[in-house]
């Protein structure tokens, strides 16, 4: 049973709080009093107090079960008209933090979606597919048999776009959408895990003359799948950008006491001594990144700290000093590491 209904309206008629039944609405259609005993609640059959007070800055309807006097009600429905004009500044910043999130959502979505029709049209032009429509199909067999390697890397390339979608939506309904994390663990075969997310940028490390070694082992980890695969997404991602060309990525899974550990160890871009704790924060990326343009949005390695966090993991850089430099641009021995606890 809800013990308290409520209503706030501020002078502009923005609602600021409402929770009220259909039973609540026809109450406080009817209600012009700012305190008084309902014997009968038409929503929950009990005894009630409610009432509604209207000022100049708001109007405020409540309906509680547990205030014992009228007196300390109207206290109470008073007291809560006075904080009005506090609330109206915090429920405005939620309201634009959560529409922030939501314009992230649509944004990402968009790009990823643009990445999945061009390669489509990359593959087959649109105006043909347009101009004859009644044999598509064998515009497309034609076009697939011209060239079929790249019709191969065109599927893995929206394989890839579809597993980031999917790690947005994973995002927004388990982290950002509500406070409370839901999250489903069970245990997984840690490699299989692994290339689930690694085949899908085969062309992208292909076309930097990449090798990626992939060692054989067997652990099995508690965690729950989606935040894990985002995080996979994150890490492979980050690799395939900014890997040297003609270089090798090894990953590796080893044993320790506390932990089973998946080590990634590349040649990949420079990063300073001073920038080594803020590149786990949010929004920021490295200098190097930047000369290089190959930026993002700076949420990579954040978001690989987030998703092994709220699994009771851990991420770990280990960032090495400048090894070699190529057309300008630093590159280290730089090693990645997320940890899973032990069952």
């Amino acid at each position: 049973m809800v013990l308290k209904h409520i209503k706030i309206v501020d002078s502009k008629k923005s609602v600021l709080a409402d929770n009220l039944t259909e039973n609540c609405v026809q109450c406080l259609a009817s209600c012009d009093f700012e305190g008084r005993t309902i014997p009968i609640c038409p929503e929950y059959g009990d005894k009630r107090r409610q009432g509604q007070r209207i000022t100049n800055s708001s109007t405020v309807f409540l309906c509680c079960a547990q205030t014992k006097t009228t007196k300390l009600f109207k206290q109470k429905i008073e007291a809560l008209s006075y904080c009005v004009p506090e609330l109206k500044i915090p429920i405005s910043e939620i309201r634009n933090e959560e529409q922030k999130k939501v314009n992230r959502l649509v944004h990402n979505l968009t790009s990823i979606n643009a990445h999945n029709i061009q390669e489509v049209y990359d593959l087959v032009p649109q105006e043909i597919l347009a101009q004859n429509w009644r044999k598509q199909l064998d515009f497309i067999k034609e076009e697939i048999e011209k060239d079929m390697d790249k019709a191969a890397l065109m599927f893995l390339r929206i394989a890839k776009h579809n597993t980031h979608m999917r790690s947005e939506f994973s995002i927004y309904r388990k982290l950002e959408r509500d406070d409370n994390i839901e999250l489903d663990k069970k245990e997984h075969n840690l490699r299989n895990v692994l290339l689930n997310t690694l085949h899908t940028f085969f062309s992208d490390f292909s076309k930097q003359n990449v090798y990626v070694e992939v060692d054989d082992f067997f652990f099995k980890v508690s965690f729950d799948y989606e935040t894990i695969q985002v995080a996979l997404y994150h890490l492979i991602e980050n690799a395939a950008k900014y890997t040297l060309y003609n270089t090798k990525v090894s990953i590796t899974a080893f044993e320790s006491d506390e932990w089973i550990n998946l080590k990634f160890d590349m040649t990949s871009i420079h990063v300073t001594e001073d920038e080594k704790e803020e590149i786990m924060k949010e929004g920021v990326s490295g200098k190097m990144a930047k000369k290089m343009q190959k930026q993002g949005d700076g949420i990579g390695m954040w978001r690989i700290d987030q998703m092994l966090k709220i699994n009771d993991g851990e991420f770990e850089a280990i960032f090495g000093g400048v090894s070699e430099s190529k057309m300008g641009f630093d590159f280290s021995n730089n090693i990645f590491i997320m940890k899973f606890l032990k069952d």
